[in-house]
């Protein structure tokens, strides 16, 4: 079939609602529409939430911060790129289903098209020579810039529809579940929202453009109504995120991978002690690298592999879902099709090596129906980078990414009013199961470190442990031996706690009563409450500590002096 402009071209769409509820029980749509529905899982999330940002209706707040992260990519210095047209692939991730998208009723995406292009001298123009998608690229032969235009032909064999049969018709519910359009299963959905009376029905057709499809793929990543939401449009969505199991995604992708064999990365988080507040954190290039990475995972690699249709987001689950369990013949056209979208793969073969996550990549790509055979330009450095080494980067909680600054750094302290004794660092090693955790919160809020890996951090740092086990009972437990800390005597002086384990607290959590600094004889130590607690010490000094005891052991910071024995 040919491609054809069909940017005005609307969509009718049959949906059945409650009148007096003003909710959508369901649509009646048909190949176009679900065709288009479908191509969502196939974008790169750089190119969705691109196209998200630009969404016309104000209402619908921005979705995490993602956004951030490519308006990063977007303002990043070239100069810290391995290659010329690094920039530009991070920015333009494509997949195997790009050349599908002019067959599309409606496509949202609004990337450029792809243009080709090769070195113009002759004796880089010989088989197995490479091209590119970034016009002046440096040649890696010659240094000239590959700048001469060649074409890439593609033919889609199949007619009328893209992914589904095309005159099949579909039931598509409020939350996005797709099914065969049977009278069973839409007498079933509608009794199953309890609405048993046909009279409270009504039939409305409305008219879908591109943008009203932005709107309703926004919507579906803010509420569970998204139908509802298009067509009452002073109706604000209702429930909102839904907050799954997020451990259930990560066993499912950590079993399937060798999460102990695959490459580690490091952050370097800081934040206030005295609030927990997150500041910023510092990286070097790998993680960058990898955080970039995110732009280029597809809606359905997200969804299906990553998370096993366990996401935040509930539509996008039951889109996944319902394109997993339609049969190939009947109502997908081809395993390859069906496979496309919840199997999506990228074009571009050259995936940085930081990128931590299993994603689908062919082996070569090559232009088709070209002679000579040309592939792809390697567009990373030797070392499978697309950032130069060493460097380091600052990062902000919602996703901004800048060169490292010191100067920034204490500009950015004394804006927040936090005094530098009040800052305390932390080094995390990061994985599948970290990285997973950063780009669900990416996804899902505006504060990545504080809701991925902070709150856990904070919540070991308030645990106590003594020694190598955790607190069984009340009483006094040493935390720091073997040197002198100021004692008169020659004795081996100890750090104490005194922790109260209480019967709520469960699992060895204590409150901290006093930290003694002493010897091994008997104490009598005055409470703040004036009762009396026996210590271990003959001339400790006693504190009562602003924190909570650290983990494995304990960190003072601006702990007043309470009194000496």
């Amino acid at each position: 079939m040919t491609a054809t402009a069909k940017k005005d071209n609307k969509i009718s769409l049959k949906v059945m609602v409650h009148k007096e509820k003003n909710q959508v029980v369901f649509a009646e749509a048909d190949s176009s529409f679900v065709d288009t529905l479908f191509s969502i899982m196939t974008l790169p999330l750089g190119t969705l939430f691109r196209v998200l940002e630009k969404c016309s209706d104000k209402n619908l707040k921005t979705v995490g911060c993602l956004n951030n992260l490519y308006q990063s990519l977007v303002e990043f210095p070239d100069g810290y790129l391995t290659d010329d047209e690094n920039k530009f692939l991070m920015l333009n991730p494509r997949t195997s289903a790009y050349d599908y998208y002019d067959y599309l009723e409606h496509n949202i995406d609004d990337t450029e098209p792809t243009r080709y292009f090769r070195c113009p001298g002759w004796l880089c123009n010989r088989p197995g020579a490479s091209f590119t998608t970034c016009i002046d690229a440096t040649c890696i032969y010659c240094g000239s810039s590959m700048d001469v235009e060649i074409g890439d032909q593609f033919e889609d064999e199949n007619e009328d529809s893209v992914f589904v049969s095309n005159l099949a018709t579909f039931i598509v519910a409020d939350d996005l579940r797709v099914m065969p359009n049977t009278s069973d299963f839409s007498i079933r959905l509608v009794c199953d929202l309890g609405f048993t009376d046909p009279s409270h029905l009504e039939e409305r057709t409305i008219d879908i453009g591109r943008e009203q499809m932005v709107i309703l793929v926004k919507a579906a990543l803010l509420c569970k109504n998204p139908l509802t939401y298009l067509v009452f449009h002073n109706i604000h969505p209702s429930g909102g995120l839904v907050n799954p199991n997020l451990g259930t995604s990560i066993q499912h992708l950590t079993s399937n991978e060798e999460d102990t064999k695959l490459k580690k990365l490091t952050l370097r988080v800081s934040w206030q002690k005295s609030t927990s507040k997150f500041l910023f954190a510092e990286a070097n290039q790998d993680f960058v690298d990898f955080l970039f990475g995110f732009l280029e995972i597809p809606l359905g690699t997200l969804v299906g592999k990553l998370m096993n249709a366990n996401t935040s987001f509930e539509c996008l689950n039951n889109l996944f879902a319902s394109i997993s369990n339609m049969s190939v013949g009947e109502w997908m056209k081809s395993q390859k099709l069906k496979d496309m979208l919840i199997q999506p793969q990228l074009v571009l073969k050259y995936v940085s090596e930081n990128q931590i996550f299993p994603l689908n990549v062919p082996n070569s790509y090559e232009i088709r129906y070209y002679k000579p055979k040309l592939y792809l330009k390697a567009p990373m450095d030797g070392d499978g980078r697309y950032i130069k080494s060493p460097t380091k980067f600052m990062l902000t909680d919602d996703l901004v990414v800048t060169p490292l600054s010191s100067i920034s750094v204490f500009t950015m302290l004394n804006k927040l009013k936090v005094p530098l004794n009040d800052v305390e660092q932390h080094a995390i090693n990061i994985g599948i199961k970290e990285g997973l955790k950063i780009l669900n919160a990416a996804l899902t809020s505006n504060s990545t470190f504080t809701d991925g890996l902070l709150a856990e951090i904070i919540q070991k740092k308030r645990r106590c442990y003594s020694s190598d086990k955790r607190l069984g009972a009340s009483g006094w437990y040493p935390l720091v031996s073997g040197s002198n800390h100021g004692s008169s005597t020659s004795a081996t002086p100890r750090l104490w706690a005194g922790l109260r384990v209480g019967s709520g607290a469960g699992n060895g959590h204590a409150s901290l009563w006093a930290c003694v600094l002493g010897h091994s004889s008997d104490l009598v130590v005055p409470g703040r409450d004036q009762s009396t607690w026996t210590g271990p010490g003959r001339r400790g000094l006693v504190v009562l500590p602003n924190w909570m005891p650290g983990y494995r052991g304990c960190e003072r910071s601006n702990s007043p002096l309470f009194g000496y024995r």
